[in-house]
């Protein structure tokens, strides 16, 4: 069985201090670094309380903005935030493990610790590693990663470092070791480096074993990220008539309608028709690329597991498995709703989901 998930993770000082203020408002000259010390609590664990209401925290925490409410880890909302919250339009389901339990903060709920550092630890990974290859690429001439369907592959080292200083720019000293990588191994990488964020780097590797062991299928990691919590969204951008012809797109969202899941997944919601074939015949609703615009990180797959990708606030962030090292689109960003494939799920983290 996997581990138990914790959903809320409190300071002892705080714990120790009932009359810790609730929140604290971002004046001139705070850093979130000093906000921390001052509150007695962690950088990360602000970062993880605050995330939701202030998505940009997930992968730039150091801007904050004179006038923000920071909610204060362990305590309950910022006294002066405003009704509404700035990211989420009416609440958030927060959920740990198996359980669905809605934490309630003033009119909306908020996600569950766990969740939130999953979600701020994803999103980083995405950009810390994307920034490493094309700043080496703009650098050198020559990134880290290469697919391992790509002419590299089957490369000796000798080979490798010899097509290195080919193809690096003049004068310029390329990188010595190169990551292979895929659409599933780029996938399992930063979804890693979430649970690895979340503090959850046993959970993981149990996560990582039983996913090998069952083939390393998008489907497979997918039941697993359920266990603990992660809501499964199934999206089709036109569910009666998509542009490929192929009925398995929308004989899936008929089993998702029925509550039959996706592959062997609960569904817990729906992106549909947000890009219409012929809009005469389907009514576009942008309803659920919305929702998906607010959570901070996801992973997903594409018809039944044949492709996987992560994201982050509505772009879907894949890897090509067959590029070179020199390629600046061996990643590739996208918005979910301009992406060519047809159907899929997209799993997000415990509580970031946008419930209405």
């Amino acid at each position: 069985m996997p581990s138990t998930v914790s959903s809320r993770t409190q300071s002892p000082s705080l714990r120790q201090s009932p009359a810790a203020p609730s929140g604290v408002t971002v004046a001139s000259g705070d850093s979130l670094s000093k906000l921390a010390r001052r509150l007695g609590v962690s950088m990360e664990a602000l970062v993880a309380a605050n995330v939701a209401r202030y998505p940009t925290l997930a992968t730039n925490p150091g801007a904050i903005k004179v006038g923000w409410q920071l909610e204060v880890p362990g305590q309950g909302p910022a006294s002066q935030a405003p009704t509404t919250p700035s990211a989420p339009s009416a609440g958030w389901a927060a959920s740990a493990g198996r359980t669905q339990q809605a934490q309630q903060t003033g009119s909306a709920a908020r996600p569950s610790d766990f969740g939130a550092r999953l979600a701020a630890g994803g999103a980083q990974a995405i950009d810390l590693r994307m920034r490493q290859h094309l700043d080496s690429i703009e650098k050198t001439g020559v990134g880290v990663y290469y697919g391992d369907h790509s002419a590299m592959k089957n490369m000796s080292a000798q080979e490798r470092a010899d097509w290195a200083k080919q193809n690096a720019k003049p004068g310029a000293t390329p990188p010595s070791t190169f990551k292979e990588s895929s659409c599933i191994g780029w996938a399992l990488e930063n979804v890693g480096a979430a649970y690895a964020a979340a503090g959850k780097t046993e959970r993981w590797n149990e996560i990582l074993r039983t996913v090998a062991a069952k083939g390393s299928k998008g489907t497979d990691l997918a039941k697993e990220l359920q266990k603990d919590g992660w809501q499964a969204i199934y999206w089709n951008p036109d569910a009666k008539n998509p542009n490929d012809g192929n009925a398995e797109h929308s004989f899936s969202a008929v089993q998702v309608k029925r509550g039959n899941g996706y592959y062997g997944v609960k569904v817990d919601d729906s992106i549909l028709d947000y890009r219409p074939t012929d809009p005469s015949k389907t009514r576009q609703n942008l309803s659920g690329i919305e929702k998906l615009e607010q959570v901070p990180f996801f992973f997903g797959l594409a018809k039944g597991g044949m492709h996987t990708f992560v994201g982050r606030q509505g772009k879907v962030n894949e890897f090509h498995w067959d590029r070179m090292p020199n390629s600046t689109t061996a990643i590739d960003e996208r918005p979910l709703k301009d992406w060519g494939w047809n159907s899929g799920l997209i799993m997000v983290p415990p509580g970031t989901w946008p419930t209405s």
